[in-house]
């Protein structure tokens, strides 16, 4: 046959791509290194076969808007073995930064000159306002994921284990104090190894896949798909299971099989507020109570049967597969609702997504009950492609062609008192907020607390939004000396000094930056750069005009922007991914954190101590007033934006 395939480069990609998930990724590369016809970039950085590697391998949790990027990808596998990371920030009361608690801060040193004074501090002893390594952490190997809770943060390795730092509730302060900071193992029941780094991966229904913080409690996802719930770090997880909700396992060896059925498979677990919830295939999203134990020193008891849940209407479908042919119901759900793709489990609400570019909400009644679903026919994609949807507690964001939308509940419930109006469409009700700097300005994920929120790019930078109550250190700013905080944007305000970014913040976003050398830079410049009496009236003039603070925080932003990219270090940054590169993020109540891959050969190049002879910047702003001084006027490192003032979170 004159189409007879003699040599696997014969082979379409759509099959080839078939095949690379069977190899590992050293026989991968060696497969492509072969001939030019595996070099190609369709194959060498296959976006599926990256994801596949990279999560198979660490545990990491996909990114829908960058799922496709296989150059991201490849890059991360390289960097996870050695550069994982953990940095948190804000609150630190109850340990929950897994930060001793910091000692008074010295004066600043410039190279080997004098000591530099700074201005007042307001930092209360459990405060982090700068990103800090979590300690403890190096001994538990590869991190993958992170998420904060209400009074704790949650890590997952790459062998699957979970480690909390703080407590689950902090409302039963004396029930969980722990005396100790740093990560603790989630345990299990008696009768499973201790933990999972015990097990490694002998033990598939324990060892996590995915897991979910919520405010009290955690829930995580085992390979084999069995559901487990913690309700205090001390005590061991309890399996769930319904007694009107069939859940199917996954035997040992076929935890990853793709070609089982589905019905019955647990896909996700999302803890909200105060309740929790899985997506499980045949039923849809299901939502429950919190279990605990009826008797704290029962800890044998390893199983909660949930005798009472709810089942959110029309989350059930799912695509045909195979051979299957579809009912006319069936089809009508299929293009009235679609698939789900992701959830979130908001205070009062659930919010997901479906494969058609819909966006549905539900509100929660009596015992989770949802009545109905209504469609949020002004977040609908109208090309019919797949949006995103995440959030907690009270906001969420929609991602959508591009676009960043965030809102919270009050928009839901304005949607929700005209759902029996059928023709409404939702365009005139308000609430929907389009930020400058999260639009088009590729951005992966938002993690939401109670009053701040962070956006990760995909160029690994995490850009930081809203208030932290009582100049906690939530938006990662800086602000342990009131002017360092100033200077990035934020506007202390009252008794309690509360920071809020101020509108210039949002056209361009402040980043979050974790330079050590950038740190002693601001607290230089804040101090009065090289001649503190020249820069008097400059500084004063900052101090006291919200809108001269704004334009010169930008300035600042705009200086300590792309901070090692000079072509001198080009050497030290063969893969482009920078320092510091933030694999991903999360925020809940007063703090934040991130898992961040860090190039420490990079980060030891950065410019230290050239700003020894810098002054306070001296701008001409944009309403045409010249600041005083006598040095020569600063220039903008790119250009002053056409700021939108109106912008209000």
């Amino acid at each position: 046959m004159s189409d007879r395939v003699s040599s696997i480069t014969d082979l379409p990609v759509d099959i080839l791509v078939l095949v690379f998930p069977y190899l590992a990724a050293k026989d991968f590369l060696a497969l492509c290194s072969t001939c030019k016809a595996f070099q190609q970039n369709s194959i060498r950085l296959d976006p599926a076969y990256w994801r596949h590697a990279t999560q198979a391998a660490f545990r990491v949790r996909n990114q829908p808007v960058v799922e496709h990027d296989g150059v991201r990808w490849q890059k991360l596998y390289r960097r996870m073995l050695t550069q994982s990371r953990v940095f948190t920030w804000g609150s630190n009361s109850h340990h929950r930064l897994g930060h001793s608690y910091p000692q008074p801060r010295p004066a600043a040193r410039r190279g080997h000159g004098p000591r530099i004074p700074v201005g007042r501090t307001f930092q209360h002893n459990s405060h982090i306002h700068y990103p800090m390594p979590m300690e403890k952490v190096q001994q538990l190997g590869i991190v993958a994921d992170m998420q904060c809770g209400g009074w704790s943060t949650t890590l997952l390795t790459s062998k699957g284990s979970l480690y909390t730092c703080g407590v689950l509730d902090g409302m039963q302060i004396i029930h969980n104090h722990r005396p100790e900071n740093g990560p603790e193992a989630l345990r299990f029941p008696v009768g499973f190894p201790y933990s999972t780094q015990m097990a490694a991966y002998e033990e598939p229904t324990i060892a996590i896949r995915q897991f979910s913080a919520g405010r009290t409690h955690i829930l995580a996802l085992s390979d084999s798909g069995r559901i487990w719930s913690w309700y205090a770090v001390h005590k061991p997880a309890l399996h769930v299971k319904f007694l009107n909700v069939q859940l199917t396992e996954a035997s040992s060896g076929e935890s990853s099989a793709a070609d089982k059925p589905l019905y019955g498979r647990v896909k996700q677990v999302v803890a909200g507020w105060s309740r929790s919830s899985a997506y499980i295939y045949g039923t849809g999203i299901v939502v429950w109570d919190t279990v605990h134990r009826e008797h704290d020193d029962n800890d044998e008891m390893d199983t909660m049967l949930v005798m009472e849940n709810a089942e959110v209407p029309k989350t059930g479908y799912q695509r045909p597969r195979g051979a299957y042919r579809e009912t006319e119901e069936e089809k009508a759900l299929g293009r009235e609702v679609g698939a789900v793709l992701s959830y979130i489990i908001l205070e009062a609400y659930v919010v997901f997504v479906t494969d058609n570019g819909k966006i549905f909400c539900g509100k929660f009644g009596d015992k989770h009950h949802v009545e109905q679903i209504l469609e949020l026919r002004a977040l609908r994609n109208q090309n019919g492609i797949p949006s995103d949807v995440q959030g907690s507690f009270r906001s969420f964001a929609v991602f959508k062609d591009g676009e960043v939308i965030t809102t919270n509940q009050d928009y839901l419930d304005a949607c929700w008192t005209l759902r029996h109006d059928a023709d409404n469409d939702h365009s005139d009700v308000g609430g929907l907020k389009r930020i400058p700097a999260l639009q088009h300005k590729d951005v992966i994920s938002v993690a939401f607390g109670d009053y701040h929120f962070l956006a990760l790019h995909s160029n690994g930078k995490i850009t930081s939004y809203g208030t932290e109550l009582q100049g906690c250190g939530a938006l990662g700013l800086g602000g342990e000396g009131d002017p360092e905080g100033r200077t990035r944007g934020i506007k202390y305000q009252g008794f309690s000094h509360d920071g809020k970014l101020l509108p210039h913040c949002y056209t361009s976003g402040r980043q979050v930056w974790f330079e050590e050398e950038k740190k002693q830079w601001i607290r230089f410049i804040t101090s009065g750069g090289k001649e503190p009496a020249e820069a008097k009236e400059r500084m004063r003039l900052f101090l006291q005009d919200a809108n001269v603070q704004g334009e010169v925080s930008e300035w600042f932003e705009q200086q300590g922007r792309d901070w090692d990219k000079d072509p001198e270090l080009k050497e030290y940054d063969q893969d482009g991914l920078g320092s510091y590169y933030a694999l991903s993020i999360s925020a809940a109540g007063w703090h934040s954190g991130a898992v961040v891959l860090v190039n420490d050969t990079l980060a030891a190049q950065g410019f230290r101590y050239v700003w020894a002879e810098k002054s306070f910047p001296r701008l001409r702003l944009s309403n045409g007033v010249e600041m005083p001084g006598d040095v020569v006027f600063d220039e903008w490192r790119f250009e002053r934006p056409e700021w939108d003032l109106t912008v209000d979170v």
